[in-house]
């Protein structure tokens, strides 16, 4: 505005000093016609006039945007540029903003544009929003674009998201977006999460694909591993369940196939003895599957296959003969699943098996051996006292008189003929003992 004046009275300034020198000339006299006075103040009031309908039409009230609003059809009137130019708001982006969202069929206040104007909000990038969810099908206003756009909130991908949600008809509203936006959440990999399992013929709502992805949980990977589950027809669980089995730090993925295909584990060698006396080793191959909804905090596969390896050893204790558990061996296997040692567990128990058996030690055989040499031992050592108790009394007896050397020779000649009936007896004992055992032999293997 000030430059204008000053371009007015540049132009007046030598109309004014012709008008000052040539007033002593015509003082006291007067012309024929008009006078030279009153021809310089016409011309200065036309000059004005020219000046200040310039500066009036190209600041105050451009014609030509003016024009181009009523050939667009935006109705605006000479008032509302007054409002403008005190506000110090520039007319074109108002009046431009308003004749392209008029083109797209969206009506805009004059008042609207001008409010938001001044809060500093980018009218180009919110109108364009305006345009492009409407000629989507998405209807928004132009508050609700602005307000977002003043919440720091990237209006052209907020909007590029409610697009991709209406295409999808997906049941969620302006405000949950809004919201998930102000949290900081990558909104597109939401919806795209949202899409896959609508696609995929599974409902998972909205916002609990947006709050798994707010607490840290890896989206795509639960996504995939919840689709597969469904997919594979496995009962008793949601999406909740695989939500927190990927929030717990496992590879969700990997738990869903342990799910789908069971896994075969192989356990360790079980030591046990039948009730003859013979030990047995075996070693079974488990087959398991895991249970999505118990994976969290219940007892893992190394638990399990402890807890199989205990009962494996206890129905060896069980066994009458070994023989029978050489001859039925799945029969033991059986006995050990039908205890249901995987309750409350993370893992199905779907099978056992034997892999491996071999036979031990003889444990009563062993142990009768033991006992019969620490008889042997006992009764040396009786000997050994009965003996020296017999030297110590001979002894005696040959001092005192009581035995002549030719009773000591009879004496040995009898304890000589002793042992070898005693070694005689002891070997007769032996045979008999090994028919016996050869004959109940015999007699387990006819049975």
């Amino acid at each position: 505005m000030k430059k204008n004046f000053k371009f007015i009275l540049t132009g007046l300034l030598p109309a004014i000093l012709l008008l000052a020198c040539n007033n002593t000339e015509t003082t006291g006299t007067e012309s024929a016609g008009i006078d030279f006075t009153t021809a310089m103040i016409i011309i200065v009031i036309i000059f004005i006039s020219v000046a200040f309908s310039f500066w009036f039409f190209k600041n105050v009230f451009p014609v030509g945007l003016w024009f181009k609003a009523i050939t667009a059809g935006v109705k605006i009137g000479i008032r509302s540029f007054f409002n403008m130019y005190f506000q110090k708001i520039p007319p074109d982006p108002i009046v431009n903003n308003m004749i392209r969202a008029r083109k797209a069929g969206i009506k805009l206040l004059v008042k609207q544009l001008e409010n938001y104007w001044l809060a500093n909000v980018d009218l180009d990038v919110v109108v364009d929003a305006i345009i492009k969810g409407h000629n989507s099908g998405v209807e928004t206003t132009i508050e609700e674009l602005a307000d977002a756009y003043l919440a720091d909130i990237d209006v052209e991908q907020f909007m590029e998201a409610l697009v991709m949600i209406h295409n999808a008809e997906i049941n969620t509203d302006f405000n949950e977006i809004k919201t998930l936006y102000l949290t900081g959440a990558d909104i597109l990999d939401v919806v795209e999460a949202k899409i896959e399992c609508k696609n995929s013929g599974y409902n998972v709502e909205f916002m609990d694909l947006a709050q798994h992805y707010l607490a840290g949980g890896r989206l795509d990977n639960t996504v995939d591993a919840y689709v597969s589950a469904r997919k594979a027809n496995l009962k008793d669980f949601d999406f909740s369940d695989i939500a927190d089995i990927d929030l717990a730090g496992y590879d969700v993925k990997e738990m869903v196939h342990k799910a789908i295909t069971p896994n075969v584990v192989e356990g360790d060698r079980v030591r046990g003895v039948a009730r003859d006396g013979v030990e047995l080793n075996m070693k079974v191959k488990v087959t398991l599957r895991a249970k999505l909804k118990y994976i969290i905090g219940s007892p893992e596969e190394k638990t399990i296959l402890a807890r199989i390896n205990e009962g494996l050893a206890t129905e060896i204790g069980l066994a009458n003969s070994h023989y029978h558990v050489l001859e039925n061996p799945y029969e033991l296997a059986d006995k050990v699943e039908q205890k249901k040692l995987d309750v409350d567990s993370a893992f199905e128990v779907l099978s056992i098996d034997v892999s491996d058996i071999t036979i031990g030690k003889d444990v009563h055989a062993t142990l009768r051996a033991e006992r019969a040499k620490a008889d042997a031992e006992k009764y040396k050592a009786t000997l050994i006292r009965a003996d020296e108790k017999l030297k110590t009394a001979m002894a005696s007896a040959f001092l005192d008189g009581n035995l002549t050397p030719k009773e000591y020779e009879r004496l040995m000649n009898i304890q000589a003929d002793t042992k070898m009936r005693q070694k005689l007896s002891e070997s007769q004992n032996l045979d008999i003992e090994d028919d016996e055992e050869q004959e109940e032999n015999n007699e387990k293997n006819n049975e």
